[in-house]
């Protein structure tokens, strides 16, 4: 069985019992592939990883907040993102929820677990993720709660604000939980984002990650948003001193980097672009991609498995789409890294399309 993350490119190897190739680019990850952002003195952070971490995580827990013009009580630190929505798990325990697929595979692996019903829902086009908000309509009533990813992974596509709107009134009439998902809105920019909204609804959850635009998945710092009553429900799940010295540290120094966020997104933004022009230009079907990812699914479907083998034969890795409902294989997810890693990409399309 192939991993249901990237990031994971010997596993996917080991799974098909193929030889890893000596060089390798995987464009199964999407995490910002610009130079790590810090310049690191080990020496400035013994006294950090010497010492317990402060057990309501600051100095990270004070950045964010201000970072958003929001109130501490108003944020919840997590171990990356990942754990927040473990901590979910507990107030949704043998519940329904609903969820908009194709979507991260995390939401329901952390809930199937507390005995969670689920409600899935398909978006009506892929390529657009356009939200089938009559049927959310009808469903959001009979749901505890709905997970929706904005911008969407695999997809990179940001939905309407306005539907996400609708969603969150349509909601508020029977205190269902609006969970959005903008691990990737740092690709886009602050003034899409609910989290000043968040705090003035008793049913809405903002979750963010600090892996994807700022290069640290390994030091795991994530951090949610809402009224301060949600919060305190959810950090009384939480164990003590989950939120580790060093990455509340660097967490937040990077919340200080402004000039380095534009740049990202500036760089990202034009690598993108010529991405689809190149996708579109060999025949593909590419989603209308915010960040720095996108989905694309060849002119000639059936082949995909195939393609998908020529590319791991030469060293390029990109993410299936076995595990996402609606996608079921024939898509395939690509981040965009540096020039020479898009050009070796290009190559592999075009010696497959010259077979």
């Amino acid at each position: 069985m192939l991993p249901n993350h990237g990031a994971n490119p010997q596993q996917v190897y080991e799974a098909m019992n193929l030889k890893e190739p000596d060089t390798l680019i995987d464009f199964s990850e999407n995490v910002n592939h610009l130079p790590f952002p810090l310049n690191l003195d080990i020496e400035k952070l013994l006294p950090v990883i010497t010492a317990y971490p402060h057990p309501d995580g600051e100095p990270f827990l004070s950045a964010v907040a201000a970072y958003h013009g929001i109130e501490k009580e108003e944020v919840l630190l997590g171990n990356g993102a990942a754990e927040i929505f473990a901590l979910l798990g507990n107030v949704l325990a043998n519940k329904r929820v609903l969820v908009v697929h194709p979507t991260f595979s995390e939401y329901e692996a952390t809930l199937a677990p507390h005995h969670v019903e689920f409600e899935r829902v398909l978006v009506e086009d892929i390529a657009t993720y356009q939200l089938p908000m009559k049927t959310l309509q009808k469903k959001i009533p009979y749901a505890s709660a709905i997970y929706l990813c904005t911008p969407n992974n695999p997809t990179g596509v940001l939905p309407p604000r306005e539907e996400i709107q609708q969603m969150i009134d349509w909601a508020q009439r029977t205190a269902t939980l609006v969970v959005l998902d903008e691990a990737f809105l740092d690709w886009i920019g602050e003034e899409h984002t609910f989290i000043t909204d968040a705090p003035n609804y008793d049913h809405v959850l903002v979750v963010r990650s600090m892996t994807k635009m700022y290069k640290m998945p390994g030091l795991r710092l994530g951090y949610a948003v809402g009224n301060a009553s949600l919060i305190r429900s959810l950090a009384r799940f939480a164990s003590h001193w989950h939120i580790n010295g060093v990455a509340s540290a660097l967490g937040a120094e990077m919340l200080k980097l402004h000039n380095y966020r534009e740049k990202s997104i500036r760089e990202v933004a034009v690598s993108r672009e010529t991405l689809r022009t190149f996708l579109e230009r060999q025949g593909c079907v590419v989603t209308n991609s915010q960040t720095n990812y996108m989905s694309f699914q060849l002119a000639e479907v059936e082949k995909s498995e195939a393609f998908y083998h020529f590319m791991l034969a030469r060293g390029l890795v990109l993410r299936h789409s076995k595990n996402f409902r609606g996608m079921d294989g024939s898509w395939f997810r690509i981040g965009i890294k540096a020039r020479p890693q898009m050009e070796a990409f290009e190559q592999g399309m075009i010696a497959w399309s010259q077979q």
